[in-house]
């Protein structure tokens, strides 16, 4: 009996992306004595989980330091729980985890990694056809579905605003081979082509900026209004924060959707290899300059800016790939216990300029 109900519990659970990642975790006393749950929205004191049952909020006064290693559970997570006691036993590890800067590192706070989720299975890079489209910004998604081992899909919205919104389509094949998918996010027909990527058990994270639609993707794939949505000014296309935590949705037909806050802009502690293998054109080129400390500003004989001057390389996309590669550096050590006085002070002379558009 006890084999039985195990069974089943793990095919519910299964609906929540459960996989043999997790159950080979877990050892035959915990599966008696506790239950594992998905961590499927956070609070500023507690979590609500699913079980593949039923959700529940475990507080988190106190269970931080034994059982989770001082990290906060982020949305995504899977834990084991006693749900009588509502004691968190421990979590289990990720199998990925989606990570940026955290924010105002400008206000004198430690620089640290801050998760924004857990088990991400695809990522919806949300843009929308108009002055908020940034090729650099796509890019930084980009480094980060690559650093997370997680597919992207890049979803640009209100085309059906836009005379020519298939513009914005080669815009976005031009620095990528991610698919691209022009919608009208309120349009159920519209965003049909989404659905591929809804199978069963996966997890679909939805990033952007805010105002381009992401909550509206949201309800519009659940068939319902799970996510409050705002207006957009129409002074320069930015939206207000409607959504405000990170949360989980378990669509009707098996999915989940993560919906997140709009991100204004987002700073990565990038991997080295992750940008070295999305701009190989760049570094392939400092292999033909002739000196190879070339810093390809005065020096004779440099491929870069031969490149530049022939149009061969993108004037933006050697700034973007200088300012990743300057923020992999700074924020790296920086994270690691350097000085944070000193790389601010670095970053800011190193970036200015090159700000994200």
């Amino acid at each position: 009996m006890e084999n039985k109900s195990k069974s089943i519990q793990q095919v519910k659970l299964k609906s929540l992306g459960w996989r043999p990642f997790f159950n080979k975790q877990v050892n035959d006393s915990e599966w008696g004595e506790f239950t594992p749950v998905r961590v499927v929205a956070e609070h500023r004191n507690a979590v609500i989980v699913h079980d593949g049952f039923n959700e529940h909020r475990i507080k988190l006064d106190h269970q931080l330091t034994n059982t989770l290693h001082q990290r906060k559970p982020t949305t995504g997570d899977w834990l084991l729980v006693d749900l009588n006691s509502e004691q968190i036993w421990r979590a289990l590890n990720p199998e990925n985890m989606m990570t940026r800067i955290s924010a105002g590192v400008s206000t004198g706070q430690k620089i640290q990694e801050q998760a924004i989720a857990a088990n991400i299975d695809i990522l919806f890079i949300v843009t929308s056809a108009n002055n908020e489209f940034s090729e650099s910004r796509l890019e930084r998604y980009l480094a980060l579905a690559k650093k997370t081992a997680v597919r992207p899909v890049i979803v640009v919205t209100k085309s059906d605003l836009v005379e020519d919104a298939q513009s914005y389509r080669k815009r976005a094949l031009a620095i990528t081979d991610a698919p691209t998918v022009l919608v009208n996010a309120k349009e159920k027909d519209s965003v049909r082509e989404l659905r591929r990527w809804l199978n069963i058990g996966n997890t679909i994270a939805v990033l952007g900026s805010s105002g381009v639609g992401k909550s509206t993707i949201v309800n519009t794939l659940a068939g319902t209004n799970l996510q409050e949505t705002g207006i957009v000014r129409t002074t320069d296309n930015h939206g207000r924060h409607t959504t405000t935590s990170r949360s989980i949705h378990l669509l009707k037909d098996g999915p989940m959707i993560l919906d997140t806050p709009g991100i204004r802009e987002l700073t990565l502690a990038h991997s080295k290899e992750v940008l070295s293998e999305m701009f190989a054109d760049i570094e392939a080129l400092f292999l033909l300059c002739r000196f190879s400390n070339c810093t390809h500003e005065l020096e004779p004989d440099c491929a870069i800016r031969d490149a530049l001057a022939k149009k061969v390389l993108d004037k933006r996309r050697f700034n973007n790939y200088q300012k990743l590669c300057a923020e992999h550096s700074f924020y790296t050590e920086a994270i690691n216990g350097s000085d944070k006085n000193k790389y601010d002070s670095k970053i800011k002379k190193t970036t200015r300029g090159k700000q994200q558009k």
